[in-house]
């Protein structure tokens, strides 16, 4: 390391227009009177023991004013060819003693290489339950420690690397750099899904798979829809793949991620997954079943209910008929009923229990980090994210339903009434126990980015501490993982008062926590109010 004299315990801000720094929290009082947003102060040991890599940035800085040669990249270093600033997978692998896992080197001060590196640290070699698996991103390490340094899925890892790790305040510069490698990568995947060897390899779907992940980053960074171009391609390349390139358990693990992307984004967009689950089914291999995969098989019906029901009750040329309401209310009970058998096959160990640590908080911290003291606690950061994803589905079905029976002229009779107070009462519920994620997912970290900071209070069972692995994925990928669940449980209507606010400030401290930069405005619901019926 590299000491560098007395560090300044001031705000960033501060630092950098060299003015004194009160050092108020959570705000100091010259970032205050000049409307800036005040990044909090770097705790004393980071600042003493600096990173080295700062210093030699500076040093090639000042190199490259007096006409020095700037450091060699480890690519350059050992006489490698390929693109600037990649890692050539194969010689930027090291082992942990400790773990007995595989982690990418730290080499120098290039952008790409410390990202691809924090990348796999904060996201990859992360424990998590065998049954949660729904994604990928555990995929991702077998396969990138042996593909080539200039491969599609190196640059598709580097890409999305730069794009997420681009959310630290330190690191904003990683987002500008990311398009240039996705932009080849796209090149590369154009080539790949045309050759007859390419198209069938994992690496191929696994880069897929990746590109979308990094439109997905992008889409919540700008707070827009994301496409889903590439979930398309993914289901296009497992189609072609077939079942015989699909029986390995790696295999089987992203057919499932792609099936989950698909049908996530089919509800958001309400666009109809229809054949295309069976077809994704009947791919997957007999013995590959969990939990997580059974809640994609039954969501994508919601997906097809979503489809039918919304260009009904968004027709502006014409209301909607009697048999039409009815078909709608009785499609809704059928997929409800259905999505209901889920949380009975779930095992014991993936229900959430109650947390108190937060109740040692003084009052107006514990309201800012936790809504109506609610706090729960779960095996791992992506089981919640599953309950999430169920919670969100169900969600969108009692929207509809509460749409439906608002619309209803003449007023609805004392059945569709009751139907009304349960549903809305079906929808406090599962907005009570979305909020109750929040604090499990972002602690009481307000800023800093993927990174974990020692400072940052996560809730326990009160006997064991929260471990370092849960830290670091609730840290990289918490806020990234309630962003939807939160928009979602934002557009609810009749609940209590202040929940939906506290929701959408739980909202903004996420685009916070990753500079996020376009702040989401107030949902306004596209339902009419239940307590009016026949509103239109």
């Amino acid at each position: 390391m590299v000491y560098g004299g007395k560090p300044s315990t001031g705000c960033k801000n501060c630092r950098q227009r060299k003015i004194k720094c009160d050092e108020r929290k959570p705000a100091c009082t010259q970032c205050t009177n000049t409307d800036r947003l005040c990044p909090g102060y770097a705790h004393l040991f980071d600042l003493v023991l600096r990173d080295e890599t700062e210093s030699v940035s500076r040093k090639v800085q000042r190199g490259k004013r007096r006409g020095l040669k700037a450091p060699r990249t480890a690519g350059q270093a050992s006489g490698q060819q390929g693109t600037i600033g990649t890692i050539a997978p194969s010689s930027a692998i090291a082992t942990t003693a400790s773990s007995g896992l595989f982690l990418p080197k730290s080499f120098q001060d290039a952008p790409e290489q410390q990202a691809v590196n924090s990348f796999f640290s904060t996201y990859i070699v992360i424990h998590r339950h065998p049954y949660s698996r729904r994604g990928y991103l555990d995929c991702l390490l077998p396969l990138y420690q042996i593909t080539r340094h200039d491969s599609l899925l190196s640059l598709a890892t580097t890409a999305i690397a730069l794009a997420v790790q681009g959310g630290s305040p330190k690191t904003r510069h990683y987002r500008d750099i990311s398009p240039s490698y996705f932009g080849k990568a796209l090149q590369k995947t154009s080539r790949a899904i045309r050759d007859p060897v390419e198209s069938v390899k994992d690496e191929t779907l696994m880069a897929v798979l990746l590109l979308s992940f990094y439109e997905r980053v992008l889409a919540v960074a700008e707070d827009k829809q994301a496409s889903g171009v590439h979930d398309t391609g993914a289901v296009a390349v497992v189609k072609h793949r077939g079942k015989e390139n699909g029986r390995s358990d790696l295999s089987a693990r992203l057919l499932l991620a792609v099936q989950t992307q698909v049908v996530e984004h089919c509800i958001q967009t309400s666009a109809p997954f229809g054949k295309t689950s069976a077809d994704l089914d009947s791919l997957r291999p007999d013995t590959f079943d969990n939990a997580a995969s059974r809640l994609t098989s039954l969501s994508a019906s919601v997906s097809d209910f979503l489809a039918f029901a919304n260009p009904i009750l968004r027709n502006r040329n014409g209301y909607p008929s009697e048999e039409q309401f009815t078909t709608i209310l009785d499609y809704a009970t059928k997929v409800e009923t259905q999505l209901s058998t889920w949380p009975a096959g779930v095992v014991d160990e993936w229900w959430w229990k109650p947390s108190h640590t937060f109740d040692k908080l003084p009052s107006h911290e514990r309201n800012l980090f936790a809504y109506n003291r609610r706090v729960d606690i779960y095996l791992d950061i992506w089981i919640a994210s599953i309950w999430n994803s169920y919670r969100s589905t169900v969600l969108m079905i009692q929207y509809t339903v509460l749409q439906t029976l608002g619309m209803l002229n003449p007023p609805p009779l004392s059945r569709e009434a009751a139907r009304i107070v349960t549903a809305i009462n079906k929808v406090q519920e599962l907005v009570d126990d979305i909020c109750g994620t929040v604090p499990f997912n972002l602690g009481t970290k307000t800023f800093g980015g993927p990174t974990d900071r020692k400072e940052v209070k996560y809730p326990d069972d009160g006997t064991t501490k929260p471990s370092d692995d849960y830290r670091r994925s609730a840290s990289g990928l918490g806020g990234w993982f309630l962003m939807e669940p939160l928009k979602t449980a934002a557009h609810a209507i009749a609940l209590r008062e202040g929940q939906q606010e506290w929701i959408l400030k739980q909202i903004e401290r996420i685009q916070r926590i990753y500079t996020i930069r376009k702040p989401i405005e107030k949902p306004v619901s596209a339902m009419p109010s239940p307590s009016c019926p026949g509103g239109r």
